[in-house]
């Protein structure tokens, strides 16, 4: 298991904390990640999160992210509808696209594949949304890319104070927790993160 031996209080702000993660994550073994993407499937399963009737969202995976597509595939074959994200033109607001064998398909403004057509899915109606990430602490605040995607699209979560759908999990390698990470007002705080060892529960205050 590769360890990023670095204390996030010490790192002077989230630019660095990216970089130290991404040299870190990329070391991360072909097995390893299998083996973690396959563990989380069962965790999953066992949540009940890929149950039939269910709108779930995933990704496209990018560079050494923590790949959901053996996640996404569980999910199709229990007769589950997946979505995708697309990148707006303009704005921050993700749109949802579903996942399906007609999909045509075209690199996005992040160079990151994305569907150009298909049935779309509103934020607000979907069940669960798996979340890439950079890094994520106890109180299971989510250090992301840096583009404020997510955060946008899912800023309605932030002024509910009891109904939290759609459920936002994240998902991780081991390597990426730390104690505490340098997080801003409009950063997501995730319900779980999976990692293929452990299932990470939003602490409840």
């Amino acid at each position: 298991m590769v360890s990023l031996h670095v204390n996030i209080i010490s790192l002077s702000g989230k630019s660095e904390a990216r970089r130290a993660i991404r040299r870190a994550r990329a070391l991360i073994s072909p097995l390893e990640r299998h083996s973690a993407e396959s563990a989380v499937v069962a965790m999953a399963m066992q949540l009940g999160l890929l149950r039939r009737g269910l709108k779930i969202a995933a990704y496209i995976p990018a560079g050494s992210e923590f790949s959901p597509w053996q996640l996404m595939l569980s999910a199709l074959v229990r007769d589950v509808e997946v979505y995708v994200p697309k990148v707006p033109r303009r704005g921050r607001k993700l749109s949802f696209v579903r996942l399906d064998s007609k999909n045509r398909w075209k690199l996005g403004p992040q160079n990151i594949l994305e569907p150009l057509d298909g049935e779309i899915c509103s934020p607000r109606d979907l069940d669960i949304v798996f979340l890439p990430l950079l890094g994520f602490d106890a109180s299971l605040a989510r250090l992301g890319q840096g583009g404020g995607y997510y955060d946008c699209t899912f800023e309605f979560r932030r002024m509910r104070r009891s109904w939290k759908k759609p459920r936002l999990i994240g998902l991780a390698f081991d390597m990426q927790y730390f104690e505490q990470l340098p997080v801003d007002i409009w950063d997501l705080r995730l319900d779980y993160i999976l990692t293929g060892n452990k299932v990470w529960k939003r602490p409840i205050f």
